[in-house]
């Protein structure tokens, strides 16, 4: 028998860990792996340039819809009805959930709001096959969305190993101290005021600093709450390519995942933990509904209290304590 032929379809970034990682998971399921991918801006400019180059592209089995491919939805249930094709489409996460209920960036009065979960609700039930990324999250979207569980797999995100493995440290953060890490946008769900409020609490421990890489929604409030806590341990730095994160991964004595106490919060594992653990760097997280389906406590993960500062800062120090 052939192998089984899956097309690429959509505008991923190809060098993130999600979609590199499902790459290599068909892969070595048997299937040979064609690309139908576009760099074009714009609605009209991508749907045209992906339909022409569908229209060229090598015979195929299935289609593989790579996130944020929501709005390519339909074009790719046309073009696979004849003759006949399943669609797997990488949801990874809601846009309505992400969007609404997380970021709060539209209120659920908004008819804008319902327009998402529409969008939702069409793309995913287009689908063969949904993508997600945690159990937890399974079964949030089977109820949500009204889709059958066994139509839902779950993919874990995991993590770049060409970038991401143990390694002596790059010095990379300040010398002398016991460097604290976080990498991530942000955003509610990261939770950081709950990381600067830790790092507040830890005023008095002069070894002990605190650096964070990146910037987005709440980047703004964030910088205030730093400096009306008068935060000299800690350290702002603005997003960097990928292939910077892991020098300061290695660098780092503690990585820290995320602590925000939104629904969405309790059911991801973000690729930082995976990259951290990767480095052979411990990680200190909030304990939600998914992070043991992949990490053990105690272990590779250290898991305390979503929205607390206090129990954060006492991870913080008795993971500082036990590595003496």
């Amino acid at each position: 028998m052939p192998p089984k032929t899956l097309l690429s379809f959509g505008f991923p970034d190809t060098t993130s860990p999600r979609f590199q990682n499902l790459q290599k998971k068909y892969k070595n399921e048997g299937w040979d792996i064609e690309e139908c991918l576009t760099t074009k801006k714009g609605f009209f400019g991508k749907h045209i340039d992906l339909y022409k180059k569908f229209k060229k592209s090598p015979k195929t089995d299935a289609v593989l819809v790579h996130f944020p491919g929501y709005y390519l939805m339909p074009l790719a249930w046309m073009l696979t009805r004849f003759p006949r094709k399943k669609i797997i489409f990488d949801a990874f996460i809601s846009i309505s959930d992400t969007l609404v209920s997380d970021r709060k960036k539209v209120s659920w009065l908004n008819p804008l709001a319902w327009f998402y979960y529409l969008s939702d609700i069409v793309s995913t039930h287009l689908a063969d096959t949904v993508l997600i990324d945690t159990e937890a999250h399974k079964k949030f979207f089977a109820s949500r969305f009204f889709l059958s569980p066994k139509n839902i797999r779950v993919s874990y995100v995991g993590t770049r190993p060409d970038l991401f493995f143990p390694g002596k440290s790059e010095h990379k953060l300040p010398q002398d101290k016991y460097n604290i890490l976080f990498i991530g946008s942000y955003i509610p769900l990261q939770g950081i005021e709950h990381i600067l409020h830790a790092a507040d609490i830890l005023r008095e421990e002069q070894s002990i600093h605190f650096t964070l890489i990146g910037g987005g929604q709440t980047y703004q409030k964030m910088t205030t709450l730093k400096e009306k806590l008068k935060l000299s341990n800690v350290t702002l730095l603005d997003f960097m390519p990928i292939e910077e994160l892991p020098k300061y991964l290695r660098s780092a004595d503690i990585a820290l995942g995320i602590f925000g106490t939104s629904d969405k919060a309790n059911r991801v594992i973000p690729h930082k933990v995976y990259d951290a653990v990767a480095c052979n760097i411990p990680v200190i997280t909030a304990n939600n509904l998914a992070i043991e389906e992949q990490f053990t406590n105690g272990k590779e993960v250290y898991l305390c209290k979503a929205g607390d500062a206090k129990d954060l800062a006492q991870t913080i120090l008795s993971l500082k304590e036990h590595s003496l």
